[in-house]
């Protein structure tokens, strides 16, 4: 299987490099021939060893996303110039790269939809089939959450990219069977359209420092219980909720820690919301992008991941996969997308109503209650998940999918 892999924005801050860059070593190293047409992509920040793919860099890296990154807060209409700049750019230089070589599939991931729809059915009679990558269900007006205008525009994106459905673009990978019931709702595409999921993976577990050795790493109090809130913090991360649990939280010892870079706030707002609510004692701040050195010993420091995400939230199970179930530490996690299932599914940790602090601060005041028992349970549900999503069985998916759409003739 010839298979090239396009990503738009390969450098920008998240998950996107780490899951192209796993997704595509994996499938390197299960024989096949991979490419993938990026952006900019540092991949040893993923791979210890020689990637087991082709690396094909657009405009000589000119098109990194680092600066309209550092704009996202200050000037978003910059940051989705950015977006889409790199989005036409790189994406069409995918299909003139199809039209001197030759593929089997293509696989799209993180493209803006509505100009990569247009680009895919221009080009649908040179180009091989495509899969094009999901990583969140919110084409509709009231699944998408920002401004009016906003809120249009996905509308407008949505009736562009239904077009291409059969017509430029042969198949989805979602990340959860969430996922895959809301596109169907939302998109409408035929019976029988091929929608496959492709979670988030989990990598092996690394070596990790005993808990006091973690601790006394990162400076964090040695004794009690520890929560960990890990990520980059945004609006729909439900940050807010998980400050106002902790206030109500005050007869049991413990500590949070919030460690992630403040995408859509201010460290100062985040310190006086702190303050504002007298857990200065409870709360330890680490405001800024985390070193990939340090991200083991915070895992192994802690007693269970946060992840209070809000309704806003509709993408898929990264936090947890690459974080619980990569570490084996249980999880207490609100109730949204795929995320909610798979936690009460596979008996992770707990679940909490979402945007609702007195549930979300019942379900810690629970778990500390838990014998270490039940704890250790739940972290070895955790880990035997993470296994199971490994990157060789999602790349295996991928290749099937491939494979699937190249024999039948989908391609144009």
């Amino acid at each position: 299987m010839k298979l090239l892999v396009v990503q738009p924005t390969g450098d920008k801050r998240g998950h996107y490099g780490l899951y192209t860059t796993k997704l595509c070593h994996a499938a390197g190293e299960l024989g096949h021939d991979v490419t993938l047409c990026t952006n900019r992509l540092d991949v040893s920040q993923y791979l210890l060893v020689p990637p087991r793919f082709r690396l094909v860099e657009i405009a000589d890296r000119r098109l990194a996303f680092d600066r309209f990154d550092a704009a996202v807060s200050r000037a978003p209409l910059y940051y989705y110039w950015g977006y889409f700049r790199n989005s036409i750019a790189v994406t069409g230089a995918a299909i003139r790269l199809c039209q001197r070589e030759t593929f089997d599939a293509v696989a799209i991931m993180d493209a803006e939809f509505m100009t990569s729809s247009w680009l895919l059915r221009r080009s649908r009679r040179e180009i091989p089939p495509v899969i094009m990558f999901l990583w969140a269900s919110n084409f509709s007006f009231s699944a998408y959450h920002g401004s009016m205008l906003k809120k249009a525009y996905k509308v407008v994106q949505r009736e562009v990219f239904r077009r291409a459905l059969g017509n430029g673009i042969q198949a989805l990978a979602v990340l959860g069977e969430w996922h895959r019931d809301a596109l169907r709702e939302q998109l409408r595409p035929s019976t029988g359209f091929p929608i496959a999921v492709i979670p988030d993976g989990a990598d092996p577990a690394p070596d990790m420092p005993d808990r006091g050795a973690a601790r006394k790493q990162l400076g964090l109090p040695e004794d009690g219980p520890l929560f960990l809130f890990f990520g980059i913090l945004r609006r729909d991360k439900g940050v807010e909720y998980l400050l106002d649990a902790v206030a109500r939280l005050r007869v049991q010892p413990f500590h949070l820690v919030i460690a992630g870079w403040p995408m859509e706030y201010t460290a100062e707002a985040m310190v006086e919301t702190v303050r504002r609510l007298n857990i200065a004692d409870r709360v330890i701040l680490r405001l800024a992008y985390t070193p990939d050195g340090e991200v083991p010993a915070y895992f192994a420091a802690c007693d269970a991941l946060i992840l209070p995400y809000t309704r806003a939230y509709t993408g898929g199970s990264g936090p947890l996969m690459k974080g619980a179930c990569t570490y084996g530490r249980p999880v207490i996690a609100t109730r949204v997308s795929e995320m909610g299932r798979l936690v009460e599914r596979y008996e992770l940790g707990l679940a909490a109503a979402p945007e609702d602090a007195e549930s979300l601060h019942e379900q810690m005041a629970r778990f500390l209650t838990l014998s270490q028992i039940a704890r250790d349970a739940m972290a070895a549900n955790a880990s035997a998940l993470g296994k199971n999503n490994s990157w060789d069985s999602l790349a295996r998916r991928l290749v099937d999918l491939a494979e699937t759409l190249a024999a039948s003739g989908s391609s144009r």
